[in-house]
């Protein structure tokens, strides 16, 4: 009787271990985009803290989650940004980094659109790998190093610009509207599954101006 009590307890043991194995499994293997934003603190902060870029989310990340990021011009990916802090709010981007509220409206994604695709959470995040020497394509009206789109680590685009994460691809269409008055813009990146059923992944990006 005792040695099939323990025997029990190890297979429930196992069975947990093997539970929580194939959740970290799906953890890692999620498939998650976002946007993300290079920011610095408003002109005349002491101390200035300049060129950091802040993710933009569509669902809670732990810190350590790794990030390529899409050079748009360059048409290729670069890894990696990585996640470095828990969850900002509008007080912390105030006051932690001093962002101009223009800014932090940028990062949370308020008043741009209707509706939104989705409430963004917005971590600050640091360059990592490729990324720390990277010169991002260069010409005229280029912006991809103040931000864009973040992908998968393992995300790279093939010959015909599709958005290609393992077996998966996604076509990606880019999109960039001004505001009135000229005082930003837009820029929405629409990723569409292909060959298989799925709804298209929209992350919008803005930048406002001051």
């Amino acid at each position: 009787m005792q040695g099939r009590t323990i025997s029990q307890a190890l297979l429930l043991a196992l069975g947990l271990v093997a539970g929580l194995d194939a959740a970290a499994q799906a953890t890692t293997d999620a498939k998650v985009f976002g946007g993300w934003r290079n920011l610095h603190s408003e002109n005349g902060a002491e101390p200035a803290l300049e060129d950091i870029p802040f993710a933009m989310l569509p669902a809670e990340t732990a810190k350590g989650t790794r990030f390529a990021v899409l050079d748009r011009e360059g048409k290729r990916t670069v890894c990696c940004m990585v996640v470095t802090s828990d969850r900002l709010d509008a007080a912390a981007l105030e006051q932690r980094y001093r962002l101009p509220g223009v800014w932090i409206s940028d990062v949370l994604n308020e008043g741009t659109t209707e509706s939104r695709p989705y409430e963004p959470r917005v971590y600050e995040m640091k360059r990592d790998g490729a990324l720390q020497t990277y010169a991002f394509f260069d010409a005229a009206e280029a912006y991809s190093d103040l931000g864009g789109l973040l992908l998968p680590p393992s995300a790279t685009l093939d010959a015909a610009g599709n958005v290609k994460v393992g077996a998966d691809r996604y076509t990606l269409q880019f999109q960039s509207t001004a505001f009135a008055d000229d005082d930003g813009a837009l820029d929405r990146f629409t990723l569409r599954p292909v060959g298989k059923p799925g709804k298209p992944v929209i992350v919008e990006v803005p930048y406002g101006t001051y």
